[in-house]
């Protein structure tokens, strides 16, 4: 049984409401009942994406999604500009090289956000490039891109603006339409505050006109496929169908408060973490922090992997650690499901209490 509760960017912890619905008897996939629960999931997302785009689901994680993006719009040797900030940029760049797509590939040193106006240079000297893939939030890092700024970039230049909005989707702003945004990835276990599962694609018609002309191989993830499933409120597969009922209620909740207003509380309790640990003398990575997480440098000669060990097994909270290189070297601090005082106040003790005096000490 696990005796911890979850800090860390994904998966979250998910209100107890919520994850009851994962225990309860599930309709048939096929059964209009379901179909119901489909059609009130997809009219909340298009809400809070400030969109009216099409909504895929799949039975998958959030790299899923990309994958599924990847494979229903492009044709082998499309070219495709990717901006990296981190371990998840690298991930466009590993899945697009996967499917034989020519990558212009962007990497940001970890920290930093990409610049629009490089954007704006590769786009205006390389008019083959079809696409541009990006990130929201990167949760390597903890560092946000100004997505309104590459979406009005990117739609000059005509190309297709492929999003992975997986960690930041609920938690930072994102307005799909008004900033040029054609692709939006997502996933269930971040701030959307479901149980891990679900994955969701939305795109528009521009996109789809893109999907339309793919040739790829493509089956289990084919839009093609799933468009005639669309539009009677199925999925083409079996989904994971009590995680889709937890979607709902997660998302009907959110509904109630108002995204706007979601997204303010997470700027807050975000704000009011970095702050605080700040004053104490946490130092923090990137320069334009996601409210979805703030990501604590560990000084030299302090590894972050015994504190997050001990803060585990002495309180029952976990924190995430640093992913590939960074491992060892950072602290990931979730605010994805707790944007709220009682369990910001909570991070800040722990923290002060087991990761400080370590710190204090290598100084």
């Amino acid at each position: 049984m696990v005796n911890y509760r979850l800090f860390t960017p994904g998966p979250v912890e998910v209100a107890e409401e919520v994850l009851a619905e994962n225990g309860k008897r599930f309709p048939y996939h096929r059964d209009k009942t379901f179909a119901d629960v489909v059609e009130r999931v997809t009219a909340d997302l298009k809400d809070i994406l400030f969109t009216d785009s099409r909504i895929f689901f799949f039975t998958s994680s959030g790299t899923g999604g990309m994958q599924a993006a990847l494979l229903n719009l492009f044709s082998e040797g499309d070219e495709v500009l990717v901006t990296s900030i981190g371990k998840f940029g690298q991930r466009w760049k590993e899945l697009a090289e996967v499917y034989r797509l020519k990558v212009n590939y962007m990497p940001f040193e970890f920290g930093q956000t990409v610049d629009p106006a490089m954007v704006d240079d590769v786009l205006r000297t390389n008019p083959n490039i079809k696409a541009v893939l990006s990130t929201l939030t990167e949760t390597s890092t903890g560092a946000k891109n100004d997505v309104k700024a590459m979406g009005e970039i990117v739609r000059r230049y005509d190309k297709v603006f492929v999003l992975d909005s997986i960690a930041g989707l609920i938690a930072d702003e994102l307005r799909m339409d008004a900033w040029n945004v054609d692709v939006a990835i997502g996933g269930s276990q971040k701030a959307i505050g479901a149980p891990p599962g679900l994955s969701l694609v939305a795109l528009n018609e521009r996109a789809w006109e893109f999907v339309q002309a793919s040739t790829m191989p493509n089956y289990y993830f084919s839009m093609k496929i799933a468009e005639k499933f669309r539009k009677q409120g199925f999925t083409p597969w079996t989904p994971a169908i009590t995680t889709m009922m937890s979607l709902a209620l997660s998302l009907k909740k959110f509904q109630e408060r108002g995204i706007e207003n979601v997204w303010a509380d997470h700027a807050h309790w975000a704000g009011f973490f970095r702050e605080k640990s700040g004053q104490m003398g946490f130092e923090f990575l990137p320069k334009r922090p996601s409210n979805a997480l703030s990501v604590i440098k560990m000084p030299d000669g302090v590894e972050s992997t015994p504190i997050i060990r001990e803060i585990k097994e002495a309180e029952g909270i976990l924190f995430a650690n640093g992913q590939a290189e960074l491992k060892g070297r950072l602290i990931r601090v979730g605010h994805m499901g707790h944007a709220n005082e009682q369990d910001t106040l909570k991070a800040l003790r722990v923290l002060e209490h087991h990761a400080l005096p370590r710190i204090k000490e290598a100084q």
